[in-house]
């Protein structure tokens, strides 16, 4: 996919360099000079410029873009102002780093495709990885269930997923991330978590497994605490 990143603060340059990574086209625009230097050597393309000035906007390749993110991350009246240059000019669709509620309300009634605060998700994210001891991430669902990326436990490497102790337990095997090295268009190796599908009962856990779990609350800490075994 194509992705047009406007904004090279931490952020969009963290999310350009993830982008790239997973084999994506990126073209990262900025108005400091400073920040497109940086990863001129990193994204497929960058562009210095002022987005909030209308001709800057109607140069940029964003037509042929799959989705425009505007990640401009402290100006509110920069994003603003680019956001409403890119819906006069383009149908990409855009995604927008929303600062404050009052900004993420103008860009509401703006109707842009999706508006997104990765402070206030990573928070919640860190919050509830506390929340639910031992596991790596965990995604409430309601006050009861959850889905928990936890590690796999020693005792269970080498072992078929059939052994898994979960029978009457609320818990189930949703599927496992398994770590693999690939190499990018750029010729960089990369370790990454691959997820092998629906569990086949014979599959055999391996060391560095992350297990994908769907489960009630009070289970799941069980399984992170070692606690549920095998009778």
């Amino acid at each position: 996919m194509k992705f047009v990143i406007i904004g090279l603060g931490n952020f969009g340059a963290s999310l350009g360099k993830r982008l790239i990574e997973e084999g994506h086209e990126v073209i990262g625009v900025d108005s400091s000079q400073e920040h497109t230097d940086l990863l001129k050597d990193t994204l497929t393309f960058v562009v210095c410029a002022d987005t909030t000035e209308e001709r800057n906007i109607e140069k940029l390749p964003i037509e042929d873009a799959d989705y425009v993110i505007v990640s401009i991350g402290e100006d509110v009246g920069a994003s603003l102002s680019t956001t409403a240059l890119i819906k006069r000019h383009y149908k990409t669709q855009i995604i927008a780093r929303g600062i404050s509620y009052i900004h993420t309300a103008i860009l509401e009634s703006m109707n842009v495709h999706e508006i997104i605060n990765p402070e206030a998700e990573f928070a919640n994210q860190m919050a509830e990885r506390f929340s639910l001891k031992g596991s790596l991430k965990a995604y409430p669902l309601d006050d009861n269930y959850e889905i928990a990326e936890i590690d796999v436990p020693e005792s269970l490497i080498g072992k078929k997923v059939s052994e898994l102790p979960i029978e009457g337990r609320q818990l189930s095997l949703v599927t496992i991330l398994r770590q693999e090295i690939r190499t990018n268009f750029l010729g960089k190796k990369l370790e990454s978590k691959r997820a092998v599908g629906i569990p086949n009962p014979d599959a055999v856990f391996q060391e560095n497994d992350v297990l994908v779990v769907f489960g009630r609350y009070g289970d799941l800490q069980k399984m992170c605490a070692g606690e549920i075994r095998k009778e």
